[in-house]
């Protein structure tokens, strides 16, 4: 039997160009050695490397979200647990991850890169350790590559690879961890699988509690692909066993640094679950599924002709089996893009078409189908299609790295960009955005540079360093910005419909906490229908609270009624 073969009569031409295509499956079925191990984990720490060198990129769109990261790895620092002390915005691992970049880098803004390259190191090395053992090496060194790059591409996802912007981290945190899941719940295993089987069980249920806390979404996707690979494809029942151990131990371990503090966990998760349920519904996921369509297409072809060679002379292996796994995916994928503030992606396709491949080859050699008697024998054209399907994002978060490599040795003139004042800040670039909608120009370039330059000026000249400081405005820069202890209570980033909604938010008790300073921007960074929601729900409590200390342009300070020494006699 012979399919997927095509015999046209052969020019030189083609002879020579289905030579160059001949050699590619025998080049992904390079064993691993040793050797080629060392050479793997050297090109990933090489782009971990690379995104540790780059620190802050200079930044393109929504610069404003570089505080978040900053705010809660500075509070963390500072013996802060996200939940307990104060309302984490995008769940209670990323503040840890960033207080360890903020630690490496002296405290300095470099450390939002560091944070990166450590989660790029950790699923690029994660994912080769369990790729070793299931597949050849060549997309062993792909998958581990690609998961890497997913992690550290410094743009947001969705964007072009030049919109350089440390936006949304998270989310790229978030599949990086989420595509080791799918690879171990998913991938094949070979010979070489017995070895460490029950460590990659294992290792999806730490990945999956950590997912959890990182961002609660990604959690449940992680052990919905735990559980559907439980069901799918025939394992040992240990391995359930395993999974449920990882995931305890790895729930265990996080909980034992919030201190146990379930009470404070729930209640934050209770907030956050109810206020992003307001904005999703059957309508999101039908337009998150919408958008994932056009990348899908070329990865359910190559389910379908993975299907077709398996069943071949596999009859118990259903056709449709591969094809039930792609739509698994992009149903996950379409959850996580309906509730993420993401602009479009489904990078888990790009492993699952990885997977497919390693897969696909395999069945066309067990049924003998891929002889080179033809200009393409079935292991090429399995391969081609599996390049479409990885290929454009592998390429495309290669091309932000390299890119932002590129842009991090420059020095802008002034008249390209204005400086921030601050010297802890002076690394930060915020390049003006061209054509951007009202909610861009608050949020990046000169206008958002402005706003802070500002508030740190008016702050100085009327508190003392020890006064801490809470911002009524979707990010708090001023903690960080000058290196003052962050008040307890608080969030790291409030934005309606996603932190918090007019039924569901942090009592005004716990948001303005021990604050000596709240500071009122009368030029939100954030879009209108935010800053109006902050000032409905909160702006009362305040005047009740606090006394109008200072202004200017830009800024209302306010102080606690029992600390208005230093405001202008006019305002006390």
């Amino acid at each position: 039997m012979n399919v997927l073969v095509i015999q046209p009569l052969q020019t030189s031409r083609d002879a020579g160009l289905a030579d160059v295509l001949g050699r590619l499956p025998r080049l992904w079925r390079t064993p691993p050695t040793h050797p080629r191990d060392a050479a793997a984990v050297l090109l990933i720490l090489a782009v971990c490397a690379a995104t540790a060198l780059i620190g802050v990129v200079h930044t393109r769109l929504f610069g404003h979200d570089i505080f978040v990261m900053l705010d809660a790895g500075w509070r963390v620092l500072h013996g802060q647990r996200p939940g307990a002390d104060y309302h984490p915005g995008v769940g209670f691992l990323l503040p840890l991850l960033m207080a360890a970049g903020l630690k490496l880098a002296n405290s300095g803004v470099q450390g939002v890169g560091y944070a990166s390259a450590l989660v790029g190191m950790v699923a690029g090395c994660w994912s080769y350790v369990i790729a070793r053992n299931r597949m050849a090496w060549t997309p062993a060194v792909l998958v581990s590559l690609l998961l890497t790059l997913i992690a550290v591409a410094p743009y947001p996802l969705g964007w072009p690879p030049n919109t350089f912007s440390h936006a949304m981290v998270y989310n790229r945190y978030g599949y990086a961890l989420l595509g080791v899941v799918l690879l171990e719940c998913f991938a094949t295993t070979s010979t070489r699988e017995a070895r460490g089987s029950f460590w990659a069980d294992f290792s999806t249920g730490i990945l999956s509690a950590a997912l959890l806390f990182l961002k609660p979404s990604y959690g449940l996707v992680a052990l919905g692909f735990a559980a559907c690979s439980v069901s799918l494809i025939e394992r040992t029942w240990r391995r359930p066993l395993f999974i449920l151990l990882g995931f305890s131990v790895g729930f265990l371990a996080i909980m034992a640094w919030l201190r146990f503090d379930f009470e404070a966990v729930y209640g934050t998760l209770r907030i956050l679950s109810a206020a992003r349920s307001n904005d999703l519904g059957l309508w999101s996921i039908r337009w998150a599924l919408a958008k994932g369509l056009r990348e899908f297409l070329p990865l359910a072809l190559l389910a379908v002709l993975f299907g077709v060679i398996r069943s071949s002379k596999m009859p118990a292996d259903r056709v449709t089996g591969p094809l039930a796994i792609a739509l698994l995916v992009l149903f996950g994928g379409a959850l996580l893009l309906a509730t993420n503030a993401q602009a479009g992606g489904y990078p888990l396709n790009a492993v699952l078409a990885i997977l497919f491949v390693e897969q696909a080859l395999i069945a066309v050699k067990r049924c003998d189908l891929g002889a080179a008697r033809g200009f393409l024998g079935a292991d090429t054209v399995i391969l081609l299609v599996g390049l479409l399907c990885f290929l454009p994002e592998m390429l495309a978060s290669a091309t932000g790295l390299a890119g932002a490599i590129i842009e991090s040795r420059k020095n802008p003139p002034a008249s390209q960009v204005l400086r921030f004042e601050s010297s802890q800040l002076s690394s930060l670039f915020f390049y003006d955005v061209p054509l951007g909608t009202d909610a861009d120009d608050r949020s990046n370039g000169r206008t958002y540079v402005t706003y802070v330059n500002d508030g740190v000026n008016l702050i100085r000249s009327v508190s003392k360093s020890s006064e801490t400081i809470y911002t009524l405005d979707m990010f708090n820069p001023f903690s960080y910005t000058l290196l003052r202890p962050p008040a307890m209570g608080g969030a790291d980033v409030m934005a309606l419909n996603h932190q918090f909604n007019d039924q569901y938010k942090p009592a005004p008790d716990r948001l303005f906490g021990s604050a000596d300073i709240v500071m009122v921007p009368k030029h939100p960074s954030s879009a209108e229908l935010d800053a109006r929601a902050l000032f409905r729900n909160y702006l009362a409590d305040l005047h009740v609270r606090y006394r109008l200390c200072a202004e200017d342009s830009w800024w209302e300070l306010y102080k606690l009624p029992s600390n208005t020494a230093g405001c202008p006699a006019a305002i006390k």
